[in-house]
């Protein structure tokens, strides 16, 4: 989202996705706080003009970077679920893409955790935006299989939202603790889990 982008303004996507892509960088490595626009720019190959050119304010910049990232996730997890076959299979699927884009991308969880720090009383959570509007997909693909007979009747809603907790839970802890690199290997036991309990006789539970 460019703040001055208006129809007398040419708005070159591969600079501003420059602009991004730098700005990520610094505000993950130094935070928003002592972010700098003029580095920023320096990395971009940019002037600093240009920058504010493209985005009002540091803190739009930073917006912008928040969402871009999600933009990214969101892509990738539906390219990676276009051939499931079956709601296992696209729980399968779309949690271990959504583990291989932090791996890949670990940057963006330092900008979604500064987000919550530094905004959560003047804006909601990109993240959260972002898993509001895509939840029905899964929440979809559930109730599909709740009256397919492949799911167990459940509430769809808040199985979704177990899951989501547990993909999320997973990646910040997996990048707190440096070990990024291992998001895939540790979201398989906690895909597995979710899909398949560890009760051998789930019903005898009350809950």
């Amino acid at each position: 989202m460019s703040g001055t982008n208006t129809a007398n303004v040419y708005i070159d996507p591969a600079k501003e996705g420059a602009i991004l892509d730098r700005a990520t960088e610094v505000f993950a490595s130094v935070g928003f706080q002592d972010a700098e626009m003029q580095v920023i720019a320096e990395k971009a190959g940019v002037g600093k003009g240009t920058v504010y050119r493209y985005f009002r304010s540091k803190e739009e910049l930073f917006m912008a970077a928040a969402d871009g990232g999600m933009k990214k996730l969101e892509t990738h997890v539906f390219r990676a679920v276009e051939d499931a076959e079956g709601v296992a299979d696209l729980i399968w699927k779309a949690a271990m893409a959504y583990a291989e884009f932090f791996r890949d991308h670990p940057e963006f969880v330092e900008i979604f955790i500064q987000e919550r720090a530094t905004f959560r009383d003047s804006i909601p959570a990109t993240h959260m935006v972002y898993r509001d509007k895509n939840r029905g997909v899964l929440e979809g693909a559930l109730r599909d299989g709740v009256d397919s007979g492949v799911v167990r009747p459940i509430d769809v809603r808040e199985a979704t939202r177990a899951l989501a907790n547990v993909m999320y839970g997973t990646v910040v802890c997996g990048c707190l603790e440096g070990s990024s690199d291992k998001l895939p290997e540790m979201a398989r036991p906690a895909i597995e889990v979710f899909l398949r309990g560890i009760l051998v006789d789930p019903e005898s539970v009350v809950c």
